[in-house]
């Protein structure tokens, strides 16, 4: 609930301050900041010796990627076609591309799942993002003939640019957070010691700075400009890909401490990373584009917290 309340209150914040305002510019600092205070903490744990659980699960990884990056992306295209919208469709694919994400570890570590699997399976996913990006930046042109032309009659021309911009992320995102946490473990143990004692809180802050932020832009404007009926779409859209994600992590994730590192990585987006890479494509896909992305924030958090309640009983039982 209280994670919830947080990205209601930073959406909310952000989209007055940004119709009051007409809208703030892009900053890619934004990217710097995510990967600086969401990612870099999140690699202090990492040793190269970790790798070895990978060896000792592969079915697990095989079982990760099989969902996540194939099955997944096909039910989040039968999804999109569905709802008629390229703007849907499109942040459903990206969603589909991105799993896990921030919050991933706290619900693998509450719920009695194998930590160190998955950490590594987060460290897999992310080192996917280059070819998920290079794939993503080739949905539109894919795509586009199977669906209406979208309305891009609001765009402000605030974007950011006309596509992902695939090796930026990687670099911001990937490789400098891995550089700043070796040069951390090589020689600031006490930033270390202190961003551990103070992750919850740093994560907390940087997600309502980011939300905030990326809501206030003058491309998340363009969501006053979008009609009831494609709200409505967007959101059965949303719930639908993820019924189709829990109902997939349900059937092919065995009930042990390694099947749920895999569970909720197969149930859980990076949504504020989708968020991000969104804001590059808006004035692409139109205003509908982020409204899957802002409706898996209230989904997501809401279903995890029961998904873990009912994890932890069936565990007792």
């Amino acid at each position: 609930m209280q994670q919830i309340l947080l990205v209601v209150t930073a959406i909310v914040a952000g989209l007055t301050l940004g119709h009051y305002t007409g809208g703030t510019s892009f900053s890619s600092l934004v990217c710097v900041v995510a990967g600086v205070f969401l990612v870099t903490p999140t690699l202090f744990k990492f040793d190269v010796a970790d790798a070895r659980v990978i060896g000792r699960n592969l079915p697990a990884l095989w079982r990760n990627l099989a969902i996540n990056f194939l099955v997944l992306p096909l039910a989040a295209l039968v999804i999109g076609f569905a709802s008629r919208d390229i703007g849907i469709a499109g942040a459903l694919f990206l969603l589909a591309l991105l799993p896990g994400g921030g919050m991933v570890m706290m619900w693998i570590k509450s719920s009695g799942a194998n930590p160190k699997l998955g950490f590594m399976i987060f460290m897999a996913n992310l080192a996917l993002l280059l070819p998920v990006t290079l794939v993503f930046a080739q949905f539109y042109d894919l795509a586009a003939p199977y669906f209406p032309v979208p309305d891009l009659s609001a765009v402000t021309g605030n974007g950011a640019g006309r596509s992902v911009r695939p090796i930026a992320p990687f670099m911001i995102l990937i490789v400098v957070p891995f550089l700043l946490s070796r040069l951390a473990r090589g020689g600031a143990p006490g930033l270390i010691a202190f961003v551990e004692r103070h992750q919850q809180l740093i994560s907390k802050a940087t997600m309502f700075g980011i939300v905030f932020y990326l809501f206030s832009l003058g491309t998340a404007q363009m969501l006053f400009t979008v009609e009831v009926m494609a709200l409505v779409r967007a959101a059965v859209a949303t719930a639908a890909f993820y019924g189709v994600a829990v109902t997939l992590a349900s059937m092919l994730t065995p009930d042990t401490a390694e099947g749920r590192a895999v569970y909720w990585h197969v149930v859980t987006r990076y949504i504020t990373l989708a968020l991000i890479l969104a804001v590059f494509s808006v004035d692409v896909f139109g205003p509908t584009f982020i409204l899957p992305v802002m409706m898996a924030y209230f989904i997501q958090i809401g279903m995890a917290g029961v998904l873990r309640s009912r994890m932890i009983g069936r565990a007792v039982a």
